[in-house]
C-alpha cells in the first residue's frame, strides 16, 4: 500500500478514515534531560470504530460479556418489609405531575399486603410508593389527558395529606378488586377530584 496525500482533506475526513479503516500506532519514546534518558515509553495502540474493531477480532470478549449481561435476568427486587407479601403484579403506569414536568411513568405495579408501588426493574427504581393505611379513597374513572383524543379507564385514588394519584394498567378491574379486598370500604370519593386531576 502506497501512501497518498490529499491536500483537500479535512479533519472530518481524517476522523472518518480512522474510524472506518483504523489506525495502528507502534512507538518507542525516550524522554531525556541534558542528554540523560529519564523516561521510556513503549506505545502500542489501535484506534478505530467499534465495528472495525469487532471486524478484526478485537473486543470480542468484552462484546460477549455485554451481550450476556443484557440477556441475563436482573437480580433487582422490590423492597419488602418482614412478613410482607406480594398480592398482585401488573404492568402499569402513573401520572407524574409535580412542577413543570408531567409524564406517564411506566413500570410494574405491585400491590402487597402493606403498600401499593410502581417499580422500574431496569433502573431498580421505585417510582411511586403508597402505604395502604394512607389510602383514603379510590375509584375507577374514564379520564382523558389534555394531549390525548380518547378517554381511558384509570384508577384515581387519594392518600396522605390531600394527595392524589392516577394509575393505568391493562387490568384496571383486577387492580380495583384487589384494592377493595385489601382496604375494604373507603371514604366517599371527592366529587371535585376527577375534574381537578383531569386538567393537570
Amino acid at each position: 500500500m502506497e501512501p497518498i496525500r490529499d491536500r483537500q482533506a479535512t479533519l472530518v475526513d481524517l476522523l472518518e478514515r480512522i474510524l472506518d479503516k483504523g489506525l495502528i500506532i507502534h512507538a518507542d519514546i525516550i524522554i531525556s534531560l541534558a542528554g540523560v534518558p529519564l523516561i521510556g515509553v513503549n506505545l502500542r495502540a489501535a484506534l478505530a470504530g467499534m465495528e472495525t474493531m469487532l471486524k478484526y477480532g478485537m473486543f470480542h470478549a468484552d462484546d460477549a460479556v455485554r451481550g450476556a449481561s443484557r440477556l441475563s435476568p436482573k437480580s433487582h427486587s422490590i423492597p419488602l418489609a418482614h412478613g410482607e407479601e406480594i398480592v398482585l403484579k401488573q404492568l402499569g403506569s402513573y401520572y407524574y405531575s409535580q412542577g413543570i414536568y408531567t409524564a406517564w411513568r411506566h413500570g410494574y405495579l405491585y400491590l402487597t399486603t402493606k403498600k401499593l408501588l410502581l417499580y422500574h426493574p431496569e433502573f431498580d427504581n421505585v417510582l411511586l410508593q403508597i402505604p395502604l393505611a394512607e389510602i383514603q379513597s379510590f375509584a375507577k374513572k374514564r379520564l382523558r389527558h389534555s394531549a390525548a383524543l380518547e378517554e381511558r379507564a384509570e384508577i384515581v385514588l387519594t392518600y396522605g395529606d390531600q394527595r392524589s394519584a392516577r394509575l393505568r394498567t391493562a387490568e384496571v378491574d383486577g387492580l380495583l378488586i384487589a384494592l377493595e379486598k385489601r382496604i375494604g370500604r373507603t371514604a366517599p370519593f371527592p366529587a371535585d377530584l376527577v375534574h381537578r386531576v383531569a386538567n393537570t
